[in-house]
């Protein structure tokens, strides 16, 4: 099942795959989960990618406390993290092999496909259960 992203969180998303590029950005999906599997993305989280140097390019790393953190202050709002969106500059909008090995089932993954043109493609990904 798709996500359901509003235009702010879409332009949001792009905003940062642009500003982070030539390297990956990376950041949270925010939202809610239907009990029929729907998601809903209310809000993004940009997060800072671990990975320094040539590697930024082509991969990416949250720090955990960020997680964390994260995750207690919805706590009280009644949201959680129902995914992550990367980019991957020059790339398509596909699953690396890398992507694939890490994902979390019932998440959502975005891959947001930038150029030095701007945004060429955004897909989105779970792995079932």
């Amino acid at each position: 099942m798709e996500p359901k992203f509003s235009k702010i969180v879409s332009s949001q998303m792009e905003s940062a795959a642009k500003k982070a590029y030539p390297c990956e950005c990376c950041g949270i999906l925010v939202g809610k989960k239907s009990k029929r599997g729907e998601i809903e993305v209310t809000e993004i989280r940009e997060a800072s990618n671990k990975i320094q140097g040539e590697q930024e390019t082509a991969h990416f790393s949250i720090d955990p406390l960020f997680l964390y953190n994260i995750e207690r202050e919805l706590e009280s709002r009644s949201l959680e993290i129902v995914g992550f969106y990367h980019s991957h500059p020059d790339c398509k909008a596909i699953l690396s092999d890398e992507d694939i090995k890490y994902m979390v089932p019932g998440l959502v993954y975005t891959i947001l496909s930038v150029t030095a043109q701007g945004v060429m493609d955004v897909k989105s990904y779970t792995r079932d259960l």
